[in-house]
């Protein structure tokens, strides 16, 4: 259990106010919590959710106000107040005493390092901490125990490509229209300091006036460190052509309308507005798209795929997965070694071809479409409400719908193929 240093001294308080009333509650009758404010303290801090502690003497923490003398605790003379928080322990139980203690020593070790500032206001029972840290950007910086973060902004007025490697962790590209692109990694886990963080990872970085490359690699002859979580997030132009990699974690992309190739050994990729030339694999994860218009060709080893409101050139290949694109228009290329393909046409502009090894071919085209049809299965299936001419089979259907046109060709080695009307 990881708490700021502002939860153990905000917990600080409410133990103290536990004490104050189990010792008034022996000579007074119990209160309401609905008494007047001024039995209670309202505490924020860093604009988050503000928290009420009820107190039956709020006239003690006025020793508090001294602290808002204070703007840089690392020169602190009375940091050994903080020591008395320690006596708290003695009142709870065996099996937390010794982690409140322990917190109070991370509380302190952050204090020296840190700059304060509070405001207390005892007639409105408020007291407002909120942290003030020196950021230097292109270098790692802790901004909460155990978290930390690169943080670098560049010009990206001329920018035409901009990769990512991780050697873990998750990746979010965001498109936008400014011409100023702001990168940032989270790394969070069981690290103390910028110091140890940099001895495990090494960042790299190589920004020119057309490119940005950002890499970073563990200094463990592994690949992954459990200790350690990355997040990146990027955020550049939407015409950027992009190459996002990490070796595990999740790739998450929107609004990007260069070529994109995004490639993760062990997690999902989701992408949505995206326009071009797209690539996406994935070993070990699902790959959804959406709103999407362009070329791609969609890869996984062992997930889903699914694209759902898009246009283009597809390409779907899974060794054991479900694949679909539905509302969808263009050339589709979709096979599976295992899994159940399913098809929905706006219209029919472009051949198709799906093939599973063992599952069942469901396709939806629009009753008024022209198209060319064979399809191969253990049953074939088609709606009496089409206008199919041709010959069929238990196993086989080859023909047109009303004229012909564009082929769309299904096959499966074991189970159904199906054609029905979309509406």
């Amino acid at each position: 259990m990881r708490k700021s240093s502002w939860e153990i001294i905000i917990a600080g308080f409410f133990f103290v106010g536990i004490a104050i009333y189990l010792i008034e509650s022996k000579s007074e009758p119990e209160y309401s919590t609905s008494a007047a404010s001024s039995d209670s303290v309202l505490v924020e801090f860093d604009q988050e959710q503000r928290h009420v502690i009820h107190l039956k003497k709020i006239e003690d923490l006025q020793s508090l106000q001294a602290l808002q003398n204070l703007e840089n605790l690392k020169g602190l003379e009375k940091l050994q107040d903080l020591e008395k928080l320690k006596g708290l322990a003695n009142f709870m139980p065996a099996e937390v005493k010794a982690e409140f203690i322990d917190e109070i020593n991370e509380a302190i070790k952050e204090f020296e390092e840190e700059s304060l500032d509070i405001q207390i206001d005892i007639d409105q029972g408020l007291i407002a901490i909120n942290k003030a840290r020196d950021v230097t950007p292109g270098s790692w910086n802790r901004v909460s125990p155990g978290v930390f973060a690169y943080v670098t902004d560049f010009n990206a007025s001329s920018l035409e490509d901009a990769e990512i490697n991780l050697p873990f962790g998750s990746i979010t590209v965001q498109g936008t229209d400014s011409e100023t692109a702001t990168l940032t990694i989270q790394a969070s886990g069981q690290v103390s300091s910028p110091a140890e963080l940099e001895k495990q990872l090494i960042t790299q970085s190589d920004i020119n006036s057309s490119s940005a490359k950002f890499q970073i690699q563990s200094s463990k002859s592994n690949t992954g460190d459990e200790n350690i979580h990355l997040q990146a997030t990027l955020n550049i132009p939407s015409n950027t052509s992009v190459l996002m990699n990490t070796k595990a974690g999740h790739i998450k992309s929107s609004n990007i309308s260069g070529d994109q190739n995004y490639q993760t050994d062990g997690g999902h990729i989701s992408l949505d507005h995206l326009n071009g030339k797209i690539e996406a694999r994935t070993s070990g994860g699902h790959i959804t798209i959406s709103d999407a218009k362009g070329t791609f060709n969609l890869r996984s080893f062992g997930g889903h795929i699914r694209a759902q409101d898009s246009e283009g050139n597809f390409r779907m290949k899974t060794s054991g997965g479900n694949l679909q694109a539905h509302n969808f228009r263009g050339k589709l290329d979709a096979s599976t070694n295992g899994g159940n393909i399913e098809i929905r046409y706006i219209d029919v502009t472009g051949i198709t071809s799906a093939t599973t090894g063992a599952g069942t071919i469901t396709i939806w085209v629009p009753s008024n479409s022209p198209a060319n049809i064979d399809l191969t299965g253990n049953t074939v299936e088609l709606d009496s409400s089409l206008d199919f001419r041709g010959e069929k089979s238990t196993g086989k259907a080859t023909g047109s719908l009303k004229s012909g046109g564009s082929l769309i060709k299904a096959k499966t080695n074991y189970g159904k193929v199906i054609l029905k009307p979309a509406n």
